[in-house]
């Protein structure tokens, strides 16, 4: 049985950044079904981060006009709702790189059609072999209290 693009990520995120925070799967089966997102809080001390946000979105082949990321309108409602309050972000795959992108751009991730505008809205980009050096470091800054 082939696994969809976000169960991949979901495994790899899992395995990846376990030892470096807490976390806690939000899978809303009515808005996004099948569609994993986490809150997170980082290990290394938590008097010194807040709870972030990440939301999971992902696709094997390359982005394109017709092959775009979606993002649900519930995504859009909840982010103007919250993305003042805590650090959210998407966690992009497209293919092998990954790209994590501040939750207020959310309409700009569904309007790309090249990794290009995905780069320009990222705060961070990295292969995904790659995460657990790059991600727990970026996650610390932007939760650090």
């Amino acid at each position: 049985m082939a696994l969809l693009p976000e169960t991949k990520l979901r495994r790899s995120v899992g395995k990846e950044m376990d030892p470096y925070w807490q976390m806690t799967w939000h899978e809303d089966r009515e808005i996004s079904p099948g569609v994993p997102d986490l809150h997170y809080v980082m290990k290394d001390s938590y008097s010194e981060h807040r709870v972030g946000w990440l939301e999971l979105k992902a696709i094997d082949t390359q982005i394109t006009k017709s092959q775009r990321v979606g993002v649900e309108p519930s995504q859009h409602q909840y982010l103007r709702k919250w993305v003042h309050l805590m650090p959210i972000h998407f966690l992009v795959r497209v293919q092998e790189r990954i790209f994590v992108i501040p939750g207020k751009y959310s309409r700009e991730l569904s309007a790309a059609i090249c990794r290009g505008d995905l780069a320009v809205i990222s705060d961070i980009q990295f292969d995904e072999v790659d995460m657990a050096e790059m991600l727990p470091k970026f996650l610390r800054e932007t939760t650090r209290i």
